[in-house]
């Protein structure tokens, strides 16, 4: 069984339909051969994920996304993805995309992200802006039988 949850850390509930951010996270899961996880989006702010970003990975910068896998070694994927609404209105209007949009690039690369997709080098961020618009455009399973 998939699970996802949609928190709001000191921040307005999103205009965004719930049964999306669950299939689009279920389609990238199945894809993976996961058809058991649990994942919470956390929605919250520039503040929350500049300290997070600090304490858990040594950088003072901001960020819109940071992923957090949870689970044990072998146990189905369990993880926290925190996305910053204001980094995501920047990204927005820098990409001259509508918010709803951007936040849904945000949350499949969120997700991305719990199964171990990097975008590190400049090959992994081309592989993972790829897989983000096939899951945008298209909400399907990528790797369908």
């Amino acid at each position: 069984m998939i699970t996802v949850r949609l928190e709001y850390d000191n921040t307005e509930k999103l205009d965004i339909d719930e049964n999306w951010v669950r299939s689009v996270c279920e389609n990238i899961l199945m894809d993976s051969n996961q058809d058991e996880a649990s994942i919470t989006f956390i929605f919250s702010n520039d503040d929350k994920l500049k300290k997070l970003k600090k304490e858990y990975f040594g950088e003072d910068v901001f960020t819109d996304t940071i992923s957090f896998n949870l689970e044990e070694e072998s146990d189905p994927i369990e993880g926290e993805v925190y996305i910053s609404l204001e980094r995501v209105s920047e990204n927005a209007h820098t990409f001259k995309q509508h918010f709803i949009t951007e936040c849904k690039r945000i949350i499949i690369h969120g997700c991305l992200h719990l199964l171990g997709h990097n975008d590190e080098s400049a090959e992994d961020k081309i592989k993972m802006i790829q897989l983000e618009e096939k899951y945008l455009t298209h909400n399907i399973r990528v790797n369908q039988p």
